[in-house]
C-alpha cells in the first residue's frame, strides 16, 4: 500500500505491529513499549561508584553471552538530590562480562516499560543491579552530565537526555551508569533500552 504526500509523491505507508497505521502523535517509542521490546531499570536513592570500579554501585545492567539480544539505549534521567562534595557528573560506561556478576543487589524497578504494576513486570533477557561486582573496570562510552559538586535539596534538578539508539550493548557485556569524578550520595537514576536481535 502507497499513500501521497501533498507534492503528489509516492511513499509506502507504516503499520504497527497490529496492522494499524501509524500516525503522528503517541510518541516514538509508543510501538516498541506496546510490542513489548522497551525495557527500563531505576534505581532509588543510591550511592554512586567511579565508573571504573569493579565493585561496581550505581545502575549496572548486564546483556548474558547467550542474550542473542542487542541492547539498544534510549532516554535516561538522573536527579542528584543529596548534598554530594564529590558529585561532578554521570556517564555511560562499558566492559566485557561473560559470567553473571557476583555479590549484587537488584535495581529498585526494572522491566517492560508496558508498566503493568509495582511488582511482577515483565522482564527482557537482560538484568538491572544497583550493586554488583564485574569483572573488568568499564571504560566511558558517552559522558551524560556534569554538576557542581556539593549540590543539595535547593539547587537539585533533574537531569536527563535520549540517547536515541547511538550506542548499543552487545551480549556478553556489562553497562554501568557511574559517577564521573570521584563516588558521590545520592541519587536517583534510571535508563531504558529496546531488544533487538543480535
Amino acid at each position: 500500500m502507497y499513500g501521497k504526500t501533498e507534492a503528489g509523491v509516492g511513499l509506502p505507508v507504516l503499520v504497527d505491529s497490529s496492522g494499524r497505521l501509524i500516525t503522528a502523535g503517541g510518541g516514538k517509542y509508543r510501538e516498541k513499549t506496546l510490542s513489548g521490546n522497551q525495557f527500563f531499570a531505576f534505581c532509588q536513592t543510591q550511592d554512586m561508584a567511579l565508573y571504573t570500579a569493579t565493585s561496581a554501585i550505581g545502575l549496572i545492567v548486564y546483556n548474558p553471552p547467550n542474550s542473542g539480544k542487542n541492547l539498544v539505549w534510549g532516554k535516561w534521567a538522573a536527579i542528584v538530590w543529596a548534598t554530594s562534595a564529590t558529585a561532578t557528573g554521570l556517564v555511560l560506561a562499558i566492559s566485557a562480562q561473560s559470567a553473571t556478576p557476583t555479590t549484587v543487589t537488584a535495581a529498585t524497578l526494572t522491566g517492560s516499560t508496558l508498566l503493568t504494576g509495582s511488582t511482577g513486570l515483565t522482564t527482557g533477557v537482560a538484568i538491572a543491579y544497583s550493586v554488583a561486582t564485574i569483572a573488568v573496570a568499564p571504560v566511558i562510552a558517552w559522558p551524560l552530565f556534569h554538576n557542581t559538586a556539593a549540590i543539595n535539596t535547593v539547587g537539585a534538578e533533574n537531569m536527563s537526555g535520549d540517547l536515541d539508539g547511538i550506542l548499543a550493548s552487545a551480549p556478553g557485556t556489562v553497562t554501568v551508569l557511574g559517577a564521573l569524578g570521584a563516588a558521590f550520595v545520592d541519587i536517583d537514576v534510571a535508563i531504558s533500552w529496546t531488544e533487538v536481535d543480535a
